[in-house]
């Protein structure tokens, strides 16, 4: 009877590139989201966990593709090259074979390379589909055989294997495959990517129809240029400051301006996550101060608004208040930042009646429970408000993390913590 790998049983991929008189073999020169699409292949596959490459591709491919992997440091010296007569030879049970013109998503994948089964059989994801085959190697050579004849090619050998029933199907979760068959469909892969990284801690208000559909516009723009996502983490950094010095200036019109300022951050902030997880340079470094600067600029309106109050009333009373509030933003960001950068599970350890506050708490975690009130008091002309909404709203919400969460075990967290947020 058949069972899963053992993790880190696959570590090679094998990508075989089509004949290039083949339709397909015209899109391997494509740029998906500003990478080349052989590039974004192998980093898909090294964040999955693979850890070396072989790429079979005629002479006159090769020429052309090597060009596409120079001055990318996260793949030197794990890229072997063969011609198509020659052997790849493995060092492993299985090889991953990947067709390039077929975007997956990371996480996706390493999910399911975690499903293949051991034995003699071809495991292909459910669906249909053609896309990455975990092949023993008695069937490695075949298989690329047919990979180099092109999607008809996998089909036919899929099809042979399932007759003589050394074809195992995998379920796969997750972001579904994008096939880019030709240069006129990668813009509509593009979106379709962008869109499938909306999320549903999202919140349903300013985030879904403020922030996300403005920074989709914004990162649609950017994909294709050189700025890099750390870069817009510190003009939304910087610009957040800004609107925060205006928020905490008297006048109607200072307080607008702030407010749009601030609300430009946020959705920079959105952008930068979204550039770097298409353009596959997500890491624990951006990771880190993606969420710190977020927390600088909430602070920064937290302490400035305080300064105005403070000037219209007892000094004391609502310096107590602002420190309060500030308080208890740094307790919620701290105890869900532990947990995001853990890599663990959340999951409800009391009775059922907490699950329901366990969904509020899912349903708060964004940036709209930070920003609706904001907007309210300033437009209001009653910024005292929102220091009040935060001194209560965010203690409460820590306090309540704490009992449904607790906080993540420290063995699990150094394991968790290693690897790059995707």
């Amino acid at each position: 009877m058949s069972s899963a790998l053992t993790p880190g049983a696959i570590d090679t991929a094998v990508v075989v590139c089509p004949r290039p008189e083949l339709p397909e073999a015209r899109v391997l020169g494509a740029r998906v989201a500003g990478v080349p699409l052989l590039t974004r292949t192998l980093l898909t596959a090294q964040r999955a966990g693979i850890e070396r490459f072989a790429i079979v591709a005629t002479t006159s491919q090769q020429a052309t593709l090597r060009a596409q992997l120079e001055g990318e440091p996260r793949l030197r010296g794990r890229v072997r090259w063969f011609e198509p007569s020659e052997d790849p030879r493995p060092q492993s049970a299985h090889s991953l074979v990947l067709p390039p013109s077929v975007i997956v998503d990371a996480g996706a994948l390493r999910a399911w390379l975690l499903r293949v089964v051991d034995g003699g059989a071809v495991t292909a994801p459910d669906g249909g589909w053609i896309g990455p085959l975990a092949v023993p190697s008695a069937l490695l050579s075949p298989c690329i055989e047919a990979a180099l004849r092109g999607q008809k090619g996998l089909l036919g050998f899929l099809e042979e294997l399932h007759r003589e029933h050394r074809l195992e199907r995998v379920p796969w979760d997750g972001v579904r495959h994008q096939p880019v068959r030709s240069l006129g469909e990668v813009p509509a892969v593009e979106q379709a990517m962008l869109a499938a990284l909306r999320s549903s801690e999202d919140g349903p208000i300013v985030d879904r129809f403020v922030n996300r559909t403005v920074s989709a516009r914004l990162t649609r723009r950017l994909i294709t240029s050189r700025v890099t996502p750390n870069q817009i983490t510190c003009a939304s950094l910087v610009i957040g400051l800004a609107g925060a010095w205006l928020l905490g200036s008297e006048g109607m019109l200072k307080s607008l301006w702030g407010l749009v300022l601030f609300q430009l951050s946020v959705i920079l902030d959105h952008v930068d996550g979204e550039v770097a997880r298409l353009k596959l340079l997500s890491s624990r470094l951006g990771k880190w101060l993606d969420n710190v600067s977020d927390h600088v600029v909430d602070l920064a309106v937290i302490g400035l608004l305080t300064w105005r109050v403070a000037g219209n009333g007892p000094a004391a009373h609502f310096v107590a208040l602002g420190v309060v509030a500030a308080f208890g933003i740094t307790l919620a960001f701290l105890v869900v930042f532990r947990w995001s950068v853990s890599g663990q599970r959340l999951e409800v350890r009391t009775t059922t009646p907490a699950h329901l506050l366990a969904r509020a708490l899912t349903v708060l975690a964004n940036r709209d429970g930070f920003c609706l009130p904001l907007w309210v008091a300033i437009l209001l002309g009653r910024p005292t408000w929102f220091l009040w909404a935060l001194a209560l709203g965010a203690n409460a919400y820590w306090v309540a993390w704490l009992f449904i969460y607790g906080l993540p075990s420290r063995s699990m967290e150094a394991v968790g913590g290693s690897a790059s947020q995707d």
